[in-house]
């Protein structure tokens, strides 16, 4: 299991270090579309249409990767007519994502998370923790069933019900090393962020403005960077179990 792990980890660092640039490019515009975008006052009607096209992304970010991993030229054009020809089975899965992301959001407004008034940290327990291990528990199986499905629904042929059912079995499977490359992913970003604040905060002799700002840009370039690893980490995570191990659901 931990050598399975340690493998998954340097290959997500050689692809990230063979594609730094476009990976930062990939993580920033991840976080526009999905992030920046959506909170815009003008733009919120965008929110429901990112939440459909989540899956078509997913396979162009993968397939890019896919393509670096096997030494060839991301073709745009390639990628295109498959996703016209995988149209209406990502459609369903975004369906699916959109049908989770509303209860997610009436879990919030249904429990008053949205305008709760947080003073204390017995406040802060009190309200937000029972919803957020509310949000755990209906999100858990809700990545497992996504986290392949649109690989498996572009590259494997699979339909919408089948994708799902084998991403939950091939994460219930490898749920431990899966779990644990993303802690290790997770925790090294944290400490990378960790480490970027006490450098900056040292720094005081700058001023604070320069300091808020260089240290704001580093840290939305670690995220860009988190983010694009976690890209990774999904392909090579399908790669090995579903093109070397031949997972049937």
């Amino acid at each position: 299991m931990l050598i399975k792990v340690k493998n998954w980890m340097y290959s997500c660092w050689i692809l990230f270090r063979q594609s730094i640039r476009q990976s930062l490019f990939i993580g920033m515009l991840y976080l526009t579309i999905f992030l920046f975008i959506p909170i815009l006052p003008a733009l919120k009607f965008i929110s429901p249409i990112t939440i459909f096209l989540w899956p078509f992304i997913v396979v162009i970010y993968i397939h890019f990767y896919k393509q670096l991993d096997e030494k060839n030229n991301f073709d745009i054009q390639y990628i295109i007519n498959l996703l016209k020809v995988k149209f209406k089975p990502l459609l369903s899965l975004g369906g699916f994502s959109f049908i989770f992301a509303s209860i997610v959001s009436f879990i919030f407004y249904s429990e008053g998370v949205i305008n709760a008034d947080i003073k204390t940290y017995s406040d802060l327990t009190e309200k937000f923790l029972p919803v957020f291990m509310k949000l755990i528990l209906i999100s858990i199986p809700f990545f497992m069933a996504t986290w392949f499905s649109p690989l498996l629904i572009t590259y494997n042929q699979y339909t919408v019900i089948k994708a799902i059912k084998s991403s939950l079995a091939g994460t219930l499977m490898f749920s431990i090393p899966l779990l644990l490359g993303w802690v290790i992913l997770s925790s090294s970003f944290i400490i990378v962020i960790f480490f970027i604040s006490l450098f900056f905060s040292s720094l005081s002799f700058l001023g604070q403005n320069l300091i808020s700002f260089l240290s704001s840009l580093f840290l939305l370039i670690s995220l860009t960077a988190y983010i694009s690893i976690l890209f990774i980490y999904q392909y090579v995570t399908y790669k090995d179990i579903f093109e070397s191990l031949k997972i049937k659901s």
